[in-house]
């Protein structure tokens, strides 16, 4: 069987997988997709129902780069963007099951009531703390009680990676899951002095810092994304796809995988792997002898469920004028956060209704999103009485449980990278992308897939 050149196997059809497979035909490589399910989009996907419009998984994407900017205009898709409005900028922690506004400056975080004097003063003495010398992996927790203290952990830390990570900072490596915090530390001793220090810097390689890159999302939801970009692939993505094993043949690699109880067989040049890092494991590749992927069981992915809970305006005391809340673990709630949707981006709910989506479990409490889908309902229900004065039952639900939901950069994550980077080397043709790689947000994935195309294209092009 022949291979054609300039050719690749894409397994998996998210995010990472669609967006190397557009990079790489739009450098003129045939591409064949090859996923598992009936649709595209993995946890990228949106419900629409009556109205009411529920993601399955990420809400927003940030255009930290002006790659992704680039990507959505190649795609046609500008017009179809949308960005919140200025109530975004608010975020709400929950302190003493109040909702208190989390401060966005210097004045603010002197007079906030989330944070105490030792806080304060800890914020004072930080740029005279000397730098980590790397004796060994810190964890966030470590690395927050070191230069800022407890308090600081408990309200700022702690429920901003229960947001972001669905985690938990003591097992968190700072180096890896937040890489920009620890490398500030490191180029300028302090968080402080080296954020205004690198704010005087101008962007390089057209990134585009977090505190001014724009979020968005689409009129109809996340999922045109992913579904735009399958429209674009000449070649139709082979769907209900279960590969049996990857194999490397001749100047390329072989793919056999069953369809709709027929075995068939591909072959390319080059084959990526966009699958999710909890089912590497099961994944059979073999050059000359099988690759050990079992460290995929290394990775710890939690899980979470998602609700998206709709109300009449008039159930809801809260104004509901932020981008939404995040619940600290010492508040001992059962909810991780909420997002207020409908107050984010328009179309979201129908008229005179609002929604949310809450979150549960995750690594502090993993067990709740396990529980029965009432029960869920139920807890949510029950917190968001409390945080927002919530009254009545919803007209609108929808759950989605994620039993594996998010790859967690727990101390140790560096041996897990250098496993992904030694089997690319020593397999030529072989590539890994995913949110697992070098960043667990939408951005972090794409332009890991689009690293990933180029690194394709330029060793094809030396050869």
């Amino acid at each position: 069987m022949s291979i054609e050149s300039s050719s690749a196997i894409i397994i998996g059809s998210g995010i990472s997988g669609l967006t190397a497979a557009h990079k790489l035909q739009n450098a003129g490589y045939s591409v064949t997709v090859l996923e598992g399910s009936e649709r595209v989009g993995g946890a990228m996907y949106t419900h629409s129902e009556n109205r009411w419009l529920a993601e399955y998984g990420p809400n927003t994407i940030l255009e930290t780069h002006a790659k992704i900017k680039n990507l959505i205009t190649e795609l046609g898709l500008d017009e179809e963007k949308i960005y919140p409005g200025s109530v975004s900028s608010s975020r709400f922690i929950v302190k003493d099951k109040t909702l208190v506004p989390l401060p966005l400056s210097p004045t603010g975080f002197f007079t906030s009531p989330l944070f105490n004097w030792k806080s304060k003063l800890n914020l004072i003495r930080e740029p005279f703390i000397p730098k980590w010398q790397n004796n060994y992996e810190e964890s966030l927790s470590e690395f927050v009680l070191r230069r800022l203290g407890q308090n600081f952990l408990d309200y700022a830390v702690n429920p901003f990676v229960a947001g972001v990570y669905a985690g938990d900072p003591h097992k968190l490596s700072v180096r890896h899951a937040l890489p920009k915090l620890y490398q500030l530390e490191q180029d300028y001793g302090s968080l402080i002095k080296g954020q205004v220090k690198k704010a005087k810097l101008p962007a390089q390689n057209e990134e585009i810092p977090r505190n001014k890159a724009k979020m968005f999302s689409f009129r109809k939801g996340l999922k045109e994304l992913p579904e735009t970009l399958a429209s674009k692939l000449k070649t139709p993505i082979q769907f209900n796809a279960i590969v049996k094993h990857g194999q490397k043949v001749e100047n390329g690699w072989q793919v056999e995988f069953q369809q709709n109880n027929e075995s068939k067989t591909l072959t390319a040049e080059n084959l990526i792997y966009a699958g999710t890092g909890h089912q590497l494991a099961n994944c059979k590749i073999i050059n000359n002898k099988e690759l050990d992927l079992s460290f995929g069981n290394e990775i710890e992915y939690p899980p979470v469920s998602v609700i998206t809970l709709g109300y009449h305006q008039d159930q809801v005391q809260h104004g509901l004028n932020g981008f939404g809340l995040l619940v600290p673990g010492v508040e001992n709630l059962q909810i991780l956060g909420a997002l207020f949707n409908s107050s984010l981006f328009p179309g979201r709910a129908p008229e005179n209704h609002v929604s949310l989506t809450v979150f549960i479990g995750g690594v502090r409490q993993p067990e709740l999103a396990l529980e029965t889908e009432e029960k869920r309902l139920e807890i949510a229900m029950q917190d968001l009485g409390i945080l927002l004065g919530i009254t009545g039952s919803p007209t609108f639900v929808f759950h989605k449980q994620w039993k594996k939901a998010i790859p967690q950069y727990n101390v140790g994550y560096g041996e897990i990278k250098s496993k992904f980077q030694r089997l690319e080397k020593d397999n030529i043709g072989l590539y890994f992308t995913g949110n697992y790689r070098e960043g667990i947000s939408v951005a972090d994935t794409i332009l890991h897939a689009l690293q990933t195309a180029d690194q394709i294209i330029s060793t094809n092009n030396i050869n």
